[in-house]
């Protein structure tokens, strides 16, 4: 097998094992022009984007680069970051080498050389070295990216119908256009697929959809710079739309939101559980600092990913207990400790309130 060049930026790299293969994109979302246009538009940020037709059980309109296959490479080249924290990637392998950009709790990427203390990584566009202590190799971090991944499907169809099950008494439940994106549940056989369709489980015949694991990718230096210039005049922006009102009212605006979203028909104990996670996340000093930040941060919530949140957010679409359980929380309120993670409920170890396990 050729071997995999250094520079290989402009290339999809993905994973090759007997039972399952991943083809690695990267996807690129676009940053709107005004605050109101932000809160209405696609995730910002970037995420690896790998196949994964064999994660059975593995729980757009922006901006898209997609790469040109390339060669294959072995499983064990698949990286995760162990850290808990932000990860320095740097020019050469050695602690003195400039800081040529960051990787982040969760994230993962491609090896190009593996040393026996410091090896080169490719994650996203950014192409560096990592001291191996703060990282995971071959099962290891297949079984972290498993885990912390987010399982989706794309229609690829003009329209296709979702059904309430698979068996032959099914009944359609809705409509899904092209390039609807959902959360996948499960895959139910060859066939169907099973998604979270508002707060329903929804089936979609496979053959209408594109099914895609992402975890998250570092930033370059020069990409953590203007994505913190745009954001920095995306939140001037938002302020200043808000001057009329409480300062504090925007944010627990969002907050609301994302918890109606997240835990539509869940319990009002689930709806605070899904609340405390997010400020967990705002707490600790592994994810960013604000509400805004971690809603906002790349790849965390399919609401946002879909842009459900964001017609939500606009629709004023969030109710009464919703708004309770963000202030609430705010207040400082837990009823989950410090986790900071939740998915449905089903392949995961956890705390279970209503149909989500929280870790």
């Amino acid at each position: 097998m050729e071997k995999v060049s250094k520079k290989s930026i402009a290339k999809r790299l993905f994973i090759a094992t007997a039972l399952l293969i991943l083809p690695l994109f990267v996807t690129v979302h676009s940053y709107a022009d005004t605050a109101s246009e932000f809160l209405a538009s696609e995730n910002v940020g970037a995420s690896l984007v790998l196949s994964a037709d064999a994660y059975n059980n593995a729980a757009t309109n922006g901006l898209g680069v997609r790469l040109k296959p390339s060669e294959e490479i072995e499983s064990a080249d698949l990286v995760m970051v162990a850290l808990t924290s932000t990860l320095n990637v740097r020019s050469e392998g050695n602690p003195d080498a400039e800081i040529v950009g960051k990787i982040y709790r969760d994230c993962g990427g491609i090896v190009l050389e593996r040393g026996e203390t410091w090896s080169l990584i490719e994650s996203g566009d950014l192409i560096g070295w990592c001291n191996n202590k703060y990282l995971l190799f071959d099962q290891d971090a297949i079984d972290l990216a498993k885990d912390v991944g987010t399982m989706t499907a794309t229609v690829t169809a003009a329209c296709t119908p979702v059904y309430s099950s698979s068996g032959d008494d099914k009944e359609i439940i809705g409509y899904a256009s092209e390039k609807t994106l959902f959360e996948v549940i499960y895959e139910d056989g060859e066939d169907w697929v099973c998604v979270a369709y508002d707060e329903l489980d929804g089936f979609i015949k496979t053959e209408y959809v594109e099914v895609e694991f992402i975890i998250d990718h570092g930033e370059t230096i020069e990409a953590i710079r203007e994505r913190r210039r745009k954001e920095a005049e995306e939140k001037k922006k938002l302020v200043r739309r808000n001057e009329a009102i409480a300062a504090d009212n925007d944010t627990l605006k969002m907050l609301a939101t994302i918890i109606w979203c997240e835990s539509r028909g869940e319990s009002y104990e689930g709806q605070l559980a899904v609340g405390s996670v997010i400020m967990n996340r705002v707490r600790s000093g592994a994810y960013p600092n604000s509400v805004y930040d971690v809603i906002f941060a790349s790849g965390q919530f399919s609401p946002v990913k879909t842009g459900s949140f964001q017609k939500a957010y606009e629709n004023n679409s969030a109710n009464d207990n919703a708004y309770k359980a963000a202030q609430e929380v705010l207040d400082g309120y837990t009823n989950v400790g410090d986790m900071t993670h939740f998915r449905r409920k089903g392949n995961r170890e956890g705390y279970i309130i209503g149909n989500h396990v929280f870790y």
